[in-house]
């Protein structure tokens, strides 16, 4: 079975929003490249380097 083709707008803005663990960034790396995604699990590695330490979520998100 083949995935079907996104066509996104340029300029778009593309959030991906749900449940801890349900695949945002998984699915964020198959369909973008990694310049174009912000996300929080890269932002708490910048600032603990541990994407999944949920206890710096406020300063990952200031």
């Amino acid at each position: 079975m083949t995935s079907p083709i996104l066509e996104i707008p340029v300029p778009s803005l593309v959030l991906l929003i749900g449940s801890s663990g349900a695949g945002k960034s998984t699915f964020a790396a198959r369909h973008f490249q990694p310049t174009e995604i912000i996300s929080s699990d890269r932002c708490r590695a910048m600032i603990c380097d541990d994407e999944s330490d949920q206890t710096i979520n406020t300063e990952a998100f200031e």
